[in-house]
């Protein structure tokens, strides 16, 4: 395997040791008058390198937004290995670290087919097979282990399964080539990172599996997860001449390739939220919360005036809501109303303070916000014929946050308004 700054004369040529879950280890070793690269994989080098250049181009400039959306060896500078074989080319991109990104061409001398050298580059991957109902592998590749808890919280293996791609050997003879300057096909392409989605039936632990599920028992787990290999990607590509295979190509493939990167994860998005359209509202109220709780560390008027902003955190269902409402002297933090005529006052304590003493007495704090809503229930009561309407108390929770409880409220009804 020879680096892209070899000379003609002295080439350090590089030995390669794949090791499973790692990128590829290289060794230099100097050797005179070596066997050059063939033209085509001269011209993949070279075009490689100008691809990888513009990919990093772009999530570094105008896709920088969405970088996290780029397939993973355009996220990340890499190394790229182009091994020429007589049947095929096979690429393959690991991340260079610390490293200075190389692109490295071999012609292997042995002429290893496609066959031989594509899963040892794909670490199991990838096979190439015209056949593969009776192609056997040799060994597993990475594999995908499920389990799941039992009663005692132990962790049971369900199944396991190592993902395979079947590769054809040749492009079919009713293929019509695109000609330059169309990005040439692909046998196969694939990165580390695998959408996947799991299909099943949820229930209650400690009753028995309905003979026939409702739809509301159905559940689709979908995430994204990473193969334990070395590589970012590896492509499998036909011998072509280099006309094929131009530096000025390069950048609108690499674009291509993000813009497409891009759409295959908006129709993802858009299938899911067709079966979640409740979704959107979750992702928001769980932002909301996440940045509650951030407040809940320091004093109350941030968290009051947050509150203000988003009252449904406190009540959903509110028609109307009030802050800082007076009762005689005194002024509650929260009142709302509600659609059936309900009243909701909430009083609030600085989120830092404990609500409770170790032997479970109140402490100070949570007595004063419970003398809070008793002096604006006193309030109401004495002043029932100034309003011209019945008001009836009703006990509930203090609503107090101490950071960990979100205490409720005491309310009062009020037909009148």
């Amino acid at each position: 395997m020879a680096d892209e700054n070899e000379s003609r004369r002295r080439v350090r040529h590089l030995q390669r040791e794949l090791r499973p879950g790692l990128p590829i280890q290289v060794t230099a070793i100097e050797v005179t008058d070596p066997s050059e690269l063939s033209p085509p994989c001269a011209a993949m080098v070279k075009t490689l390198r100008t691809y990888r250049e513009a990919g990093l181009e772009l999530v570094k400039g105008q896709y920088a937004s969405v970088r996290e959306l780029a397939p993973p060896h355009l996220r990340v500078p890499c190394h790229i290995y182009v091994v020429c074989c007589p049947d095929g080319v096979i690429v393959r991109y690991d991340a260079a670290g610390e490293e200075e990104p190389k692109v490295r061409g071999a012609c292997p001398d042995r002429h290893e087919s496609l066959t031989e050298m594509a899963p040892a580059f794909s670490e199991q991957v990838i096979h190439i097979s015209d056949d593969p109902e009776t192609y056997v592998p040799k060994q597993e590749g990475p594999g995908i282990i499920v389990n799941r808890r039992d009663e005692q919280g132990k962790e049971v293996e369900v199944t396991r399964f190592y993902p395979m791609i079947f590769v054809p050997e040749r492009i079919p003879a009713d293929f019509k080539l695109p000609p330059p300057p169309a990005r040439p096909p692909c046998l196969a392409s694939l990165h580390r990172e695998l959408q996947l989605q799991m299909h099943g039936v949820s229930h209650p632990a400690d009753t028995p599996l309905k003979a026939i599920p409702t739809a509301s028992d159905y559940f689709i787990a979908h995430g994204l997860m990473s193969l334990a290999v070395g590589w970012q990607a590896v492509e499998i590509y036909p011998r072509l001449d280099e006309e094929y295979w131009q530096p000025q190509y390069a950048a609108a493939w690499a674009q291509l390739d993000l813009l497409n990167a891009i759409a295959q994860h908006n129709i993802i998005e858009n299938a899911l939220h067709r079966l979640d359209g409740r979704r959107a509202a979750r992702e928001q109220a769980a932002k909301l919360l996440e940045e509650f709780e951030s407040l809940l560390l320091g004093p109350e008027e941030p968290c009051h005036q947050f509150l203000k902003t988003h009252p449904n955190l406190l009540c959903a269902t509110h028609d109307a809501v009030w802050s800082k409402l007076p009762f005689g002297e005194h002024v509650s933090d929260f009142v709302f109303r509600e659609p059936c005529n309900d009243y909701l006052l909430v009083e609030i304590e600085a989120p830092y303070r404990e609500l409770f003493r170790q032997n479970g007495h109140p402490r100070q704090e949570l007595t004063h916000a419970i003398g809070q809503i008793d002096d604006w229930l006193c309030y109401i009561q004495d002043n029932k014929p100034k309003s011209g309407s019945w008001v009836i108390a009703t006990m509930g929770r203090i609503g107090a946050f101490d950071g960990h409880e979100h205490n409720t409220f005491d309310a009062f009804t009020s037909p009148g308004g």
